[in-house]
């Protein structure tokens, strides 16, 4: 998945860092793109010794083993030799490595920086504090940290059957099956997030969670966690048309290819459906 580093440990916790000739770039502009060489899948991200010239303004993310990184405004920056601005959100499809991670998370801290220019509270501009990872309103005082979304997957599985539920979503033109997933909302212990998502979009009930992993998802400032549970009662489907374009019950004969997909934790937890179907409850 997407956080599998190869042994490589990340290290967010914030210290005062100065960038070096081998420290790495993260460069995005408004397009969602970022400075990277995208091939055969993989992500390569230029050090600040491949830069034509070092930007003005660098500011400290995090490490992976003892490489840093540096977040730079990409739009006022020419692509460096070998390197070209590439889709952010396209970076799904590539192969899961560190360099990934990286892009990917700086994309949310970028972002993080971007939308909190301003107070909202007073209005005013705020700063970013040099020691800690955090963004300050001088006028009013108010802090404001970097966001994280909790959201659920969930595998319902009807054991008897074998089979499980995939889903489609609708207005997403060549978007292949997944699981159900949605937000917690407001106040709702994320159990409860797995019963009203999977009610809401399917019509389900389901009972006897089981807790499978979780997984940062920067691409939606999310945290990801991810359930199997067993359908109780009706198998009926009820599709919510608003979200999904369409639901079904698959087999484990039935599944599509997910083998691709090394980053999701949607496609890991369906290809581990379709390797031992449902004893994945077991």
């Amino acid at each position: 998945m997407i956080q599998d580093l190869g042994g490589r440990v990340y290290n967010n916790h914030f210290v005062p860092t100065e960038p070096t000739e081998g420290s790495y770039v993260l460069a995005y502009r408004q397009d969602a793109t970022v400075l990277a060489l995208v091939a055969d899948g993989h992500v390569s991200l230029p050090r600040i010794s491949d830069l034509c010239s070092v930007p003005e303004r660098l500011t400290y993310l995090f490490s992976i083993d003892d490489d840093t990184f540096f977040l730079a405004d990409g739009d006022a920056l020419d692509p460096a030799c070998g390197f070209s601005f590439e889709s952010v959100h396209g970076m799904r499809r590539a192969s899961a490595t560190w360099e990934l991670f990286a892009a990917v998370t700086g994309w949310q801290l970028h972002n993080w920086y971007r939308d909190n220019r301003y107070c909202g509270t007073c209005g005013r501009p705020t700063q970013i504090v040099p020691t800690s990872r955090e963004i300050c309103c001088p006028h009013c005082n108010r802090v404001i940290y970097p966001k994280i979304s909790p959201g659920v997957i969930v595998g319902i599985i009807d054991r008897d059957a074998n089979k499980i539920v995939l889903t489609r979503y609708a207005n997403r033109p060549g978007v292949s099956h997944a699981l159900v997933a949605g937000f917690t909302e407001i106040g709702e212990p994320i159990e409860d997030t797995v019963a009203r998502e999977v009610m809401e979009e399917v019509g389900l009930e389901v009972c006897n969670l089981r807790f499978v992993g979780s997984q940062p998802w920067s691409f939606s400032d999310s945290l990801l966690v991810g359930f199997w549970c067993e359908v109780r009662g009706s198998r009926t489907i009820r599709v919510d048309h608003v979200e999904l374009k369409e639901a079904a019950w698959f087999a484990p004969s039935e599944m599509p290819d997910r083998s691709r997909d090394s980053v999701s934790l949607t496609g890991w937890m369906m290809e581990r459906f379709k390797a031992i179907g449902a004893a994945v409850l077991d």
